[in-house]
């Protein structure tokens, strides 16, 4: 399939498509009442199977920047590298990244920087390969950047009390074993064009990769919003929100940003790049 691909002065940055699920509005925001998702529905249809559904989309994004190669986010995994997400997220479908990725013309190998948004599982599920008894990283030639926040709060035994299934062991863990793990605090430069910035709330160490080139500028923003609805309805909370409050604030910060430095954003479970208009004023998610 095609990749959407967007330039941002002089960085190139591809969608690499991982997988897609549906699940019912309230599995997602169950504080949320059905009606309040009618406007929506009409506004965003590719967003929503059905009248009650999200669609979930697992991207993950590849970036070419003053010679360097990234990957955001590695995406679902299949049944191997990361089981209980794909059988308990994914509803056993694997995850194609791999196969997207040399679509697009590359092969694991040439990712120079892996960006981990953040650790929930189906953000990580490629990182790992397994063959037989061996584990190798699945990018051997990548640093893999994530936030030591995240390390603190999910660490083995604590990360199947989030999802009730345990997903560490399998991804993230053997990569402080293997020294390919690079955590990070604050903003930190990957590239001279590209920098991540924290923006806590979905998780404590939630990051966003802020893309600066020719004058132009574009926010890769992993899971500060789950869909285009939440441009608008930032006080909706999504269920695996680790802190609702600072999340909502994050969103609210993020899009003021977004709207006075004329960016373009991109979420991880939306397909596609998108700007932040205003109508009545109100904030809309508009497509690019």
């Amino acid at each position: 399939m095609p990749h959407p691909t967007l330039n941002i002065g002089n960085v190139e940055i591809s969608v690499l498509h991982d997988g897609e699920v549906s699940g019912p509005f309230q599995r997602f925001f169950p504080d949320v009442p059905l009606e309040a998702w009618a406007p929506y529905l009409k506004r965003y249809p590719d967003a929503y199977t059905g009248s009650d559904s999200l669609r979930v989309h697992f991207e993950c994004y590849l970036i070419r920047s003053q010679g360097r190669t990234l990957l955001i986010d590695t995406g679902l995994g299949n049944a191997s590298s990361n089981p209980g997400t794909v059988t308990n997220v994914g509803g056993g479908v694997d995850g194609v990244l791999l196969a997207e990725l040399e679509a697009a013309g590359f092969q694991a190998g040439d990712i120079d920087i892996v960006f981990l948004t953040h650790l929930h599982p189906d953000h990580v599920g490629w990182n790992v390969t397994r063959d037989g008894g061996n584990e190798s990283p699945t990018f051997p030639n990548a640093r893999y950047v994530a936030h030591e926040a995240d390390w603190a709060a999910f660490d083995t035994p604590r990360d199947s009390e989030i999802f009730g299934y345990s997903w560490w062991a399998e991804t993230v863990a053997p990569l402080r074993r293997m020294g390919v793990l690079d955590l990070v605090s604050g903003e930190t430069k990957l590239t001279g064009e590209l920098t991540a910035i924290p923006t806590p709330g979905h998780t404590p160490g939630s990051m966003s990769l802020v893309v600066d080139s020719g004058g132009e500028r574009a926010f890769i923003m992993g899971d500060v919003f789950h869909g285009p609805a939440q441009v608008t309805e930032t006080g909706w909370v999504f269920h695996y929100d680790t802190d609702p409050d600072q999340a909502g604030q994050t969103r609210q910060r993020m899009l003021d940003r977004a709207e006075s430095e004329n960016a373009t954003i991109a979420i991880c479970h939306h397909s596609g790049f998108g700007r932040v208009i205003r109508e009545s004023g109100r904030r809309y998610w508009q497509a690019v």
